[in-house]
Order: structure tokens, then C-alpha cells, then sequence
């Protein structure tokens, strides 16, 4: 004798989830999701394997539902996104799934992440090239989308960008013996992120302009 849905009933007004009631009994709960792709209904017929592969729907649709709240609050990369489905607890498969709908979709984009991060770390934060690859390879970004936002940004712009803090940091300890001084501008700007080709020649001018300020304080 074949089983059937005897019962499909709203779990709350306001809600997306439905109760499945099979020969009468509470077989499962699904996302309204679920339920219309499967089109079930009342009367339908259920196999042994039909609940089993609602459930795995379900749980494909739960992680899903899950990645959309996580990238509603701010940009993501797969990375991130798969990382955080994996601490939810859902196996590799389904996060798999998962990000690469997201990427079809147009939801998860590391290229136009990178690109973002990119212009506004070094607007906001005036980091350099090095500091933030670095970060871009903390969330997973592959090195061909970093290389492509970083190629964006000009030397002469980042070189002027490293000086303008440079001068700025200079003013705060220009009081002190050069050798602390250097020790401690080149510091700042190598935590910033700016090369060795970039701080070293600014270190240059401002030992110039130290020697000159305070003589033999070196």
C-alpha cells in the first residue's frame, strides 16, 4: 500500500515553513522553497526515498537561505562564504553547491571584491600594494584577482600616498635621534604595506632634511 501526503500545514502565519503530514503522520518540516519545487501537495504519492531527498533539499535550501544572510551584511568572497557554511556545520557538498549557484548568480564575484577592497582600503586606510595583498589572501582570494586590482593602482600615486603619511609621522618624531627615527618611519610604513622600493628612498629624504633640521642629531 502506497503512502500519500495527507496534510501540508503553514507553521506560522507570517512564516515560510510548512509542516508534511504522511498517512496522517508528522513526516517532516520543509522551506516554502522546498515545497514548490517539488510541487507537493495533498494526495501526492511518497516513495520510500521521497522524504530522505526532501530533507537533503532542505538542507541544501537551509544552507542557501544561510549565505544570503551572511553576504546581505556586507561584500564576500567564496572563501568566506564557504568557510562560514562550514562552521554552520554543512558538509562540503552542499557549501560547494552552494557558492558556485552564488557565483552563477552573480552574488559571490572575487574579482569585483578585490577591485572594492582595493580602492577603498587604500582611500580609507591609505594602505600599500603589499599590505593589501595581504589581506586579499587572508579571504581567499586567488592571486590572478589580486594581481588584476593591484595592477590599477599607479606607482606614482602609491609612492605619493606612502610620502604624505610619511610627512606626517615625521612630524610626530622629528624631535628624535635619526637612528630611532628611521627605525621607527620605516616601521609605520612597511606595516602600511609599501615596499622596500618605496620606503627606502623616503627614508633617504628624510634623513636629508633631519641632518639638515638638527645637524649632527643622527
Amino acid at each position: 500500500m502506497s503512502s500519500n501526503i495527507t496534510r501540508i500545514e503553514k507553521e506560522s502565519a507570517l512564516g515560510r515553513r510548512y509542516h508534511i503530514y504522511v498517512d496522517g503522520e508528522f513526516a517532516l518540516s520543509i522551506h516554502e522553497d522546498v515545497l514548490v519545487k517539488f510541487r507537493l501537495h495533498k494526495g501526492m504519492d511518497v516513495g520510500e526515498a521521497d522524504c530522505q531527498h526532501w530533507l537533503l533539499a532542505e538542507e541544501q535550501n537551509r544552507a542557501r537561505q544561510i549565505a544570503f544572510k551572511y553576504i546581505g551584511y556586507r561584500p564576500r568572497t567564496v572563501y568566506q562564504v564557504h568557510q562560514h557554511l562550514l562552521e554552520k556545520g554543512f558538509s562540503l557538498e552542499h557549501i560547494q553547491v552552494t557558492t558556485e549557484e552564488l557565483v552563477q548568480q552573480g552574488y559571490l564575484n572575487d574579482g569585483q571584491y578585490a577591485m572594492a577592497w582595493v580602492e577603498e582600503r587604500q582611500r580609507l586606510k591609505g594602505l600599500g600594494s603589499t599590505r593589501l595583498r595581504q589581506e586579499l589572501k587572508q579571504k581567499g582570494v586567488a592571486d590572478h584577482w589580486i594581481d588584476k586590482a593591484l595592477s590599477y593602482i599607479e606607482q606614482d600615486e602609491e609612492r605619493q600616498l606612502a610620502m604624505t603619511l610619511a610627512e606626517r609621522r615625521y612630524s610626530r618624531i622629528q624631535d628624535d635621534l635619526w637612528s630611532k627615527v628611521e627605525r621607527k618611519l620605516g616601521q609605520y610604513l612597511m606595516r602600511r604595506g609599501f615596499s622596500a622600493d618605496i620606503v627606502y628612498p623616503i627614508l633617504k629624504h628624510f634623513r636629508s632634511i633631519h641632518r639638515h633640521e638638527k645637524g649632527d642629531r643622527l
